[in-house]
């Protein structure tokens, strides 16, 4: 307001200006026509007056440039078209009949149009290396990690647009293209939230607490059980479907619910494990999570999650998958302690007789911040039977079998958006030589 108002006062000020010297350009106009006949009466006095007149058509030229240089300010003060006519008319001793108010209410209108384009918020993540170990058949490489393009919109003032596109190296040294998610979402307050498309599912914790962007994580890597598809995991982490979410109003327990129905994970070989476009069957997956956030201990969720589907294979021979998660967190600035238990069950054998097949799994993670340094302690456990239908056949996809191992590591800080890590991991599996690797990691979020 105060800058609107300096505004009018400034152009008032210019109009009257205008119209002074209007008055001026006028007289002296009118003066010019009477001074010839002047002169003729008075022939002595002709080279006086002929002074006179051409001091008088310079003191006009100059002063129609500076109606000029005043009409000049006028535009650039944003005074509008019916203003400008007004004060061009001036100079005949036409005064103007619209006010600087009336002329400043105009502007907005003129200038601001009605159906603004949404804009777009776009973030980027990436992450560099260097990995060696002592694995038979690896060799110590250089390596780039995904690079991650997020981006956000909003619709409305309660519906908005995700998405997530994913630049990732592959084995053969060549780039992938993969979009991670895409989501439209609608909030109607903090107790409902429905978003349809592709997303990652809510199964325990770690995969919706840390999405794609390694910079996120504390660690180099994500542990086995909440592996991506393309680095060897095996729950379906990705979903295509709807969802609802939101608060239950339970005072200071803070709950919260998540409920999904989607496409299910594909078992076929070549296939992409999130079904995007066309699912294998007509059953749906169904995941239904719940968690609480105590107001009494500030960092502290607890919670579980139980995913069902009905897994479709080439050989006509299906599977019932029950994935039930349960987990203990406690994360503020100084301290992270992540514990998250899984249980995977099948029910059918390979060959479609009757059996019950349970995969366990577990991770518990550490770390305490200094300052910039953040040393951190990981172990995971994941143990998938030889005889397991779904995890154990080469046929229907990469063998989980069993893996466990400690990692340790050092997480460095460069400032808000960028850090190193450190990380050294040894892994043992069953039927295979246990291995020990170094990992170096360069991320940043922009």
């Amino acid at each position: 307001m105060l800058t609107f108002a300096k505004a009018c006062i400034k152009i008032e000020s210019v109009g009257r200006h205008i119209r002074n010297c209007g008055g001026a350009i006028a007289i002296l106009l009118l003066l010019n026509q009477f001074v010839p006949i002047s002169t003729h009466a008075a022939d002595p006095q002709q080279e006086i007056d002929g002074d006179a007149i051409r001091r008088m058509n310079e003191q006009i030229q100059e002063l129609q440039a500076e109606v000029k240089q005043l009409q000049a300010r006028l535009d650039a003060a944003g005074l509008s078209a019916p203003a400008r006519a007004a004060a061009s008319s001036i100079p005949a001793a036409t005064p103007s009949t619209e006010t600087p108010a009336t002329t400043m209410a105009s502007v907005p209108e003129e200038s601001q149009p009605d159906n603004a384009a949404p804009s777009v918020r776009l973030r980027m993540f990436g992450d560099v290396g260097y990995e060696a170990s002592d694995q038979k058949g690896e060799t110590n490489s250089y390596h780039i990690g995904s690079l991650d393009l997020f981006m956000t919109g909003s619709l409305t003032d309660r519906t908005s647009v995700l998405g997530e596109v994913l630049f990732i190296p592959t084995p053969d040294n060549s780039f992938s293209f993969d979009v991670e998610r895409l989501l439209l979402q609608y909030k109607q307050n903090d107790y409902f939230a429905f978003a349809i498309g592709r997303y990652h599912s809510s199964i325990g914790y770690y995969n919706t607490a840390f999405h794609q962007g390694a910079w996120f994580q504390t660690t180099v890597d994500r542990p086995f059980m909440y592996a991506f598809d393309d680095q060897g995991g095996f729950l379906p982490l990705q979903e295509v479907g709807a969802s609802i979410s939101g608060q239950i109003p339970s005072g200071a327990v803070g709950l919260n619910y998540v409920a999904e129905m989607g496409n299910g994970r594909a078992h076929l070989l070549g296939s992409d494990p999130a079904q995007n476009y066309e699912d294998t069957n007509n059953g749906k997956s169904f995941n239904i999570a719940l968690y609480a956030r105590p107001e009494w201990v500030s960092g502290l969720q607890t919670g579980f999650s139980i995913y069902h589907d009905h897994l479709t294979f080439p050989d006509n021979i299906d599977h019932d998958e029950l994935i039930s998660t349960i987990y203990v967190v406690y994360s503020n600035p100084t301290y992270e302690f992540l514990n998250e238990g899984m249980l995977v069950r099948h029910s059918g054998t390979v060959t479609g007789a009757p059996g019950v097949f349970h995969t366990p799994g577990f991770y518990t993670q550490f770390s305490r911040r200094f300052g910039k340094y953040r040393p951190y302690f990981r172990y995971a456990y994941v143990n998938a039977g030889a005889a397991e239908p779904v995890y154990g056949d080469p046929a229907d996809g990469p063998v989980v079998g069993r893996r466990n191992g400690p990692s340790f590591g050092l997480r460095y800080d460069l400032n808000n958006s960028s850090a190193i890590k450190l990380q050294y991991d040894h892994l043992a599996q069953r039927d295979q030589k246990s291995f020990d690797m170094l990992e170096t990691q360069f991320s940043f979020a922009f």
